[in-house]
């Protein structure tokens, strides 16, 4: 979507495009406008190169100073192995970015294809193309020939959740209306009874295949058309990990939440855990290149319990973590009914577990 009533005084009006694409090496170019984008924070331009569209925006600084470089590198390789992913637009000296004053700026080819809707007709054959797209990255990613491309030890998934469940502890705490602290203080007590079982179980398991992955592989940063999907997008958070640490957070976003191609939000997919129908579709296409080694599927479970909190965090209960108006535009019933799914997925869970592990074959 174009933003064609940009107005002056703007925070698009503190960058010369003329000087982000000099230092990108391009000289004639064509500004198609600003792109309306889901996050108001993160600008972006459509411009045209030689009849080519591009798609020009700013990049947030990595966790760690080589982060651009995986990136670019990475991509660069998966591309060449026919992962479809919109070609960057390098520098004359090679650079995927450029940076002017303290802003990083990327360039990268428009990508073409739909977003995805769970309303759609389409959405479970989307559903099994996003699983065997993500078993051919994990299946390419094994032999990219860069170097292993870590996160910080407080970065690794035991500690990103429980950092998480810290934070909703002392939302919990500082919420005026009762049975919302209440229920947000039930949810994180059922997760904390769970997750040190779940990380006995996952480390019990010798030699689980780890490799660089997506990191942030959900139904917003993929593109579909009829032959699956067209573009994979956002690769800022790859990095190192155990592979049925992604395919957890994968599987919990495309079976668990509502997508909607207009809209941020996240909502609970069904009443209670994931949809049966949706999480074997994805399964079945992921694990017909990607099967798991001895015991991996057995704790496919248990890594879905150490990512869930965070993905709920981040999706069905975002408002109430990250709207800067806090929840007072929220209805207090339909806040309460998504509090009461999340609080409800630790038991279901623990029910499940197998009939998940099962359906990775």
């Amino acid at each position: 979507m174009i933003n064609d009533d940009v107005q002056p005084g703007d925070r698009e009006d503190l960058f010369n495009l003329g000087e982000i694409m000099q230092a990108f090496g391009v000289s004639a170019w064509t500004n198609l406008g600003q792109i309306a984008t889901l996050s108001p924070d993160a600008l972006q331009w459509l411009v045209e190169i030689a009849g080519q569209r591009y798609i020009l925006l700013e990049r947030s600084e990595g966790l760690i100073e080589d982060d651009s470089n995986h990136r670019c590198a990475f991509r660069q390789y998966l591309a060449g192995a026919g992962i479809p992913i919109p070609a960057l637009w390098l520098t004359p000296g090679g650079a995927a970015t450029v940076t002017i004053g303290e802003t990083i700026f990327e360039m990268e080819r428009e990508a073409g294809g739909e977003r995805f809707s769970t309303a759609d007709t389409r959405s479970l054959a989307w559903v099994s193309a996003a699983g065997e797209i993500l078993a051919r990255i994990h299946q390419a990613a094994r032999h990219f020939p860069g170097p292993q491309h870590r996160w910080p030890s407080e970065a690794h998934i035991g500690g990103v959740v429980q950092g998480y469940l810290n934070l909703a502890r002392g939302e919990a705490e500082n919420i005026e209306i009762a049975a919302i602290a209440a229920a947000l203080s039930h949810w994180c007590d059922q997760w904390e009874a769970v997750l040190p079982s779940a990380m006995m179980a996952i480390g019990s398991v010798r030699g689980l295949p780890e490799l660089h992955i997506h990191g942030d592989y959900h139904a917003l940063n993929l593109r579909f058309g009829p032959r699956g999907v067209t573009a994979v997008l956002n690769w800022d958070a790859s990095r190192w990990e155990k592979r049925v640490i992604e395919l957890a957070y994968a599987l919990f976003y495309f079976s668990a939440l509502e997508w909607f191609a207009d809209s941020p939000a996240t909502r609970p997919l069904v009443k209670r855990g994931l949809d049966p129908e949706r999480a074997r579709h994805f399964l079945t296409a992921y694990g017909a290149i990607e099967p798991p080694i001895a015991n991996e599927a057995a704790i496919l479970g248990d890594a879905l319990a150490l990512v869930a909190p965070i993905a709920t965090i981040n999706g069905p209960l975002e408002d109430l973590f990250f709207n800067p108006r806090g929840i007072d535009d929220t209805p207090i019933d339909d806040l309460m009914e998504r509090l009461a799914w999340a609080a409800s997925f630790p038991g279901w869970l623990g029910r499940a577990r197998r009939s998940i592990g099962e359906m990775w074959r």
